[in-house]
């Protein structure tokens, strides 16, 4: 039984981070309607970005604002260099331009870092939090919190802020949207900004949770895509199920299955929530 408890906290903490790590994701797909594949790319581009500055001696929080802030800006860079060209054409252009920017993240990493396994080690964080016979890692718990508050955060901005209603707006019916006096064009252009950011900061908790390669990114991409097809697209319930719902799978088939078998058991998931309930859990049209 105490096994069991132990493994359903070890869940607990990695739905923490994978919200968090499909937040991004989730946003751009549910206002823009771009299923980015590029998207474990970003991530990787903030895990390398935040070893660069913690290895500069830059403190945390410093990297994170460094991190999260290139990230606003290269998702305006992202979206007006390559994505505004393409938006009015057929949505296979734009998984073939996200698909090619994937391979081209993923190779230019490999010649600036190599494909050595990198990992952020904080000594701080590398002890664990007893309570009686369970163990919670503190870096999975401040990941955990910190990815907690983030959520919060963003839900609350999407939620009352004029630019979160315009963009939920957009979302929900763009011409609706547009009659209302809301610029679809700058909408697609701070999602987009707030997503990239939102994944750029998931990749500086992906490399303090472990050791990570230019090689991960589909694997990320995976996750990500994932959680927003069981969760379902456009609230915070469905993005928390689906988070809860993959790191369930992934604690349980690892322990007792074997580390092998985790993404089998994952894409089976995939496969019958697309086959009996593709707008997962929230029931939300993809847009």
């Amino acid at each position: 039984m105490e096994m069991i408890l132990q493994l359903l906290l070890d869940t607990l903490l990695l739905a923490g981070f994978y919200s968090m790590l499909s937040s991004g994701f989730s946003l751009m797909w549910g206002v823009t309607g771009i299923i980015n594949l590029a998207y474990g790319s970003f991530v990787l581009v903030g895990a390398y970005l935040f070893y660069w500055a913690y290895q500069s001696g830059v403190n945390l929080p410093n990297a994170f604002l460094l991190v999260f802030l290139s990230g606003l800006l290269g998702g305006v860079a992202f979206q007006r260099i390559f994505i505004n060209r393409l938006m009015n054409y057929e949505p296979f252009t734009l998984l073939i331009l996200t698909f090619g920017l994937d391979i081209l993240f993923t190779n230019l990493l490999n010649l600036i870092f190599k494909a050595d396994v990198r990992s952020v080690q904080i000594q701080s964080l590398s002890k664990s939090l007893f309570i009686r016979d369970f163990i919670l890692p503190y870096n999975k718990l401040s990941v955990f919190l910190i990815s907690s508050l983030v959520i919060l955060f963003v839900e609350v901005y999407l939620r009352f802020s004029w630019t979160g209603r315009a963009i939920r707006a957009v979302s929900a019916d763009r011409t609706g949207a547009q009659l209302c006096g809301i610029n679809p064009g700058n909408v697609y252009t701070i999602s987009t900004s707030l997503a990239t950011a939102l994944a750029m900061l998931s990749g500086c908790f992906y490399a303090l949770l472990q050791g990570f390669t230019p090689f991960d990114s589909e694997s990320i991409t995976l996750k990500a895509f994932f959680v927003c097809v069981v969760g379902g697209l456009g609230t915070l319930q469905g993005l928390l199920l689906g988070s809860l719902l993959l790191s369930l799978s992934e604690v349980f088939s690892g322990f007792y299955l074997g580390e092998e078998w985790k993404m089998v058991v994952s894409l089976f998931i995939l496969i019958v929530f697309l086959l009996f309930k593709p707008r997962g859990f929230a029931g939300v049209k993809y847009a």
